[in-house]
C-alpha cells in the first residue's frame, strides 16, 4: 500500500484525506494546528508530528494551496518527496474525468459559476470545484459529470502532469507576491494551466492582456480570444452593447445584447464571453448557451447589490482582493463613489487603485494593514480619505457622508486575513451592518 502525506487539514486537506483513504492509500496527515478533526471521523489516517516528518518516504506529499513554497516543513519534505497540489492529484487519480479549467487573477469565481450554470441548465451534470466549494478530490470520487475547475496560482504552482482539454486564462495582474516571492513565479504558475495541452485541446484567453499576448505563440492548444474593446481573429468580442462571435469561417454573428444580462460592468461581460466560449467549444448549442447565461445571477461578494438607503446604493465587492479587481468594480459605476478600502498586505502597489477611484470618487474610507500605504497615495494624489478601525466605523462614516445618487462600495483591493477569516466573512459583515443602517 502506497504511503501519502496530506499537509494541511483545511477544506482541501479534508477532501483529499477522504478520497485517498477510499482509493486505498495509507494516508498520513500533518497540520501544525490540529491532528484529529470531526469531519474525518470514520476515515483511516495517521497524524504525524513535525519531529517525525523525515522518518517516512511518501509516494507524494499533497500540500494544501495556502501553504507557501518556502514554508520550513515544505522545504524539509521536498528533500525526499514530490510535492503536489490537489488538482495534480486529481489528474493522476481520475485522468478520465472531463474538466473545464479556469484561472486568472480576477473573474475566476464568476466565470466558473457561469460555466457551471450554463452546463447544468443545458442538461449536463456539472460540478464547480477547485478553489470554489468542496475540495476537488472528494467531488471526483463521488460524482460523474463535467468538473468546472476554478484554479488558483497556488494550486497550479504544484502541478506537473495536469492536463485540461478546455481551459481559460482570464487575465494576469500582479497579485500574491507574498506567497510566490516574485511576479515572474506568479505568471509562470498561471501559465501552467496550458503546459500539457496539445493541438487537440482548446485555450481561451483575453485579447487585452499583454502577458497572455506575449505568450500566445507558446500555447500548443487551439487559441480562442475574447475582447471587450476590439475585434478578435477567432472568438468573441463586444461592440457597443452586442457580443459578436467569429467562427472558423471568420464570419461575425451578433449573439447577445449585454443589457439582457443580470450582471453589470465590462469585466463581467468579459467573464460572460469566456464562459460562452468554453461551453461553445465543449459542444453546447449556442441557443442553449445564450438562453442559460441570461438567467445567471451575480455571485455573492462580487459587485453584489445589498440595499438602497435614502437614494444611496450599497454594493458588496468583498471579493475585490487585489488592485485590478477593485479597479474594474470602480469602473462599473458613473456616479459618485464612497469606497471602503484596505486589508491584509500582499505587498502590491495600490497607486492604480487610488487613481481609478479619483475619477469619480468622493471619499475613501481606509482600514486594515494596508491603510498607511493607501493614506500616503491618497495624500500624493489629492484624494479625500478618512481612517477607521473596523467595518462598523467605516459604514457609520459612509452613511454620514453619502447623498442620494451616491454609491457606497466595499471593494478593498486587499485580502481579508488581517481582520477576517475570509472575504466571505468580511462581505457578510458588511451586508449585516448595511441592513441595520437607516
Amino acid at each position: 500500500m502506497s504511503k501519502v502525506l496530506v499537509y494541511g487539514l483545511g477544506v482541501t486537506g479534508i477532501s483529499s484525506v477522504k478520497c485517498l483513504d477510499k482509493k486505498g492509500y495509507e494516508v498520513y496527515t500533518f497540520d501544525k494546528n490540529k491532528e484529529k478533526i470531526e469531519e474525518l471521523k470514520g476515515y483511516n489516517y495517521s497524524p504525524i508530528s513535525c519531529a517525525n516528518l523525515e522518518d517516512y518516504k511518501f509516494e507524494f506529499v499533497l500540500k494544501s494551496p495556502g501553504i507557501k513554497p518556502n514554508d520550513e516543513y515544505v522545504e524539509l519534505l521536498e528533500n525526499r518527496n514530490e510535492i503536489i497540489s490537489d488538482i495534480e492529484a486529481s489528474q493522476r487519480l481520475f485522468p478520465e474525468k472531463e474538466k473545464i479549467a479556469i484561472t486568472g487573477t480576477n473573474g475566476k469565481t464568476s466565470t466558473t459559476s457561469m460555466v457551471n450554470h450554463i452546463l447544468n441548465q443545458s442538461g449536463h451534470k456539472a460540478y464547480a470545484v477547485g478553489n470554489i466549494g468542496e475540495g476537488i478530490l472528494w467531488q471526483m470520487y463521488n460524482n460523474e459529470g463535467v468538473f468546472v475547475e476554478e484554479l488558483s496560482s497556488f494550486q497550479l504552482h504544484d502541478s506537473k502532469l495536469y492536463h485540461p482539454k478546455f481551459a481559460a486564462i482570464l487575465n494576469i495582474n500582479e497579485d500574491h507576491i507574498d506567497w510566490h516571492g516574485s511576479f515572474d513565479d506568479y505568471i509562470n504558475s498561471k501559465l501552467k494551466i496550458a503546459t500539457n495541452q496539445d493541438k487537440s485541446d482548446f485555450l481561451v484567453i483575453n485579447r487585452e492582456d499583454k502577458i497572455l499576448q506575449d505568450n500566445k505563440l507558446s500555447f500548443k492548444a487551439k487559441v480562442y480570444e475574447f475582447s471587450s474593446r476590439q475585434r478578435v481573429e477567432r472568438g468573441l468580442y463586444l461592440k457597443e452593447n452586442t457580443i459578436y462571435l467569429i467562427d472558423e469561417n471568420h464570419d461575425d454573428e451578433g449573439i447577445l445584447d449585454v443589457r439582457d444580462l443580470s450582471v453589470i460592468g465590462r469585466h463581467n461581460y468579459e467573464n460572460a464571453m469566456a464562459a460562452i466560449l468554453l461551453t461553445y467549444l465543449y459542444g453546447i448549442k449556442l441557443d442553449d448557451i445564450i438562453k442559460s447565461i441570461k438567467t445567471f445571477k451575480s455571485i455573492a461578494h462580487r459587485l453584489e447589490f445589498v440595499k438602497t438607503i435614502d437614494g444611496v446604493d450599497y454594493y458588496n465587492d468583498s471579493k475585490g482582493t487585489n488592485v485590478d479587481s477593485s479597479v474594474k468594480a470602480i469602473e462599473s459605476f458613473d456616479r459618485p463613489i464612497i469606497i471602503i478600502a484596505g486589508g491584509y498586505d500582499k505587498h502590491i502597489d495600490y497607486t492604480d487603485y487610488v487613481k481609478a477611484f479619483k475619477k469619480n470618487g468622493k471619499l475613501m474610507i481606509i482600514m486594515g494593514q494596508t491603510k498607511q500605504k493607501l493614506e500616503n497615495i491618497c495624500k500624493d494624489l489629492g484624494v479625500s480619505y478618512i481612517m477607521v478601525e473596523n467595518m462598523k466605523e467605516a459604514l457609520d462614516e459612509a452613511y454620514k457622508e453619502a447623498k442620494s445618487g451616491d454609491v457606497v462600495l466595499l471593494s478593498p483591493a486587499s485580502a481579508s486575513w488581517d481582520m477576517y477569516k475570509s472575504y466571505e466573512q468580511r462581505g457578510d459583515d458588511f451586508k449585516d451592518l448595511v441592513k441595520k443602517l437607516g
